[in-house]
């Protein structure tokens, strides 16, 4: 037993240690805040620049504006940009956790197969439009982690030029400006794929009509496959649907159009911002 001076010594030691393990965990979770904080920021930041990139009454007399792209296909084509490809940070979380979980399909193809069977019965089933089907579940992958990675090198150089939240809109298009010029080209390259695979309706019916099958299939099998997978074929499935519906009234022409209205308004955004 400790006793008089042996005592305070070693409480006066775990008393020290005591306080700097808080000072230290305290510290820790603050940075873990307003790191947070400052990501959250820029994901609102970046989707407050989409609302304005498509406001109708801002892009009306474009020149590049496709015949028939009126106020109702700006707003609904700027939903499905908040909606499903850019959501806000609360929905973010759960986003990120059924991509991540779809990307290790893609790295793991024997899961794919577990589901669906082998590649000749699943051509039998679903027909020859099964490998488009898949590239366009692939390209809805790809699109959610160029924009990740679009995400964390905005969220760096904010970092780097020691901004925290909130930015103003100069500070966020010198960040935004400061992008690596191929990492922007890919981004908007798979943006743009994504589109023209939405625009074929032919493909889209497929792909969600064997994604549902997917699921079916995975309910059955519970054993195998748990919430986070029911969930991230879900997710698929419902990010297709709302491209498909979005498109699916309007003629070919203007579907095209539409697709060519959003490469050319992500580049214009893209070259302005480097211009100031």
């Amino acid at each position: 037993m400790l006793r008089g001076k042996d005592f305070h010594v070693f409480y006066f030691s775990s008393k020290v240690i005591v306080e700097n393990n808080f000072v230290e965990f305290a510290a820790i979770h603050f940075f873990r805040i307003m790191k947070k904080e400052l990501r959250n920021h820029l994901i609102e930041k970046y989707r407050e620049s989409i609302y304005k990139r498509y406001d109708y009454k801002k892009i009306k007399k474009d020149p590049m504006l496709p015949e028939g792209f009126d106020e109702k296909v700006a707003n609904e084509l700027r939903t499905f940009f908040l909606d499903s490809l850019y959501s806000s940070p609360q929905e973010r979380e759960k986003l990120d956790a059924a991509f991540s979980q779809l990307e290790s399909y893609v790295n793991n193809p024997s899961k794919i197969t577990g589901v669906i069977g082998n590649l000749a019965a699943a051509i039998f089933q679903f027909g020859f439009h099964l490998p488009a089907a898949i590239k366009t579940g692939i390209d809805t992958l790809q699109t959610h982690t160029a924009a990740r990675k679009f995400e964390q090198a905005l969220y760096q150089n904010a970092l780097d030029r020691k901004y925290k939240a909130p930015l103003t809109d100069e500070q966020f298009n010198e960040c935004m400006a400061a992008l690596p010029e191929d990492q922007v080209e890919h981004f908007i390259k798979v943006l743009v794929d994504l589109f023209n695979h939405i625009s074929d309706d032919v493909i889209m019916e497929k792909t969600i009509h064997i994604l549902e099958d997917v699921l079916k299939r995975m309910k059955e099998r519970n054993d195998l496959y748990g919430k986070d997978d029911l969930d991230a074929i879900q997710l698929g499935i419902s990010i297709l649907s709302s491209g498909r519906n979005l498109l699916l009234k309007y003629d070919n022409s203007l579907k095209q159009g539409i697709v060519e209205f959003v490469k050319h308004s992500e580049l214009k955004f893209m070259r302005e911002l480097r211009r100031k």
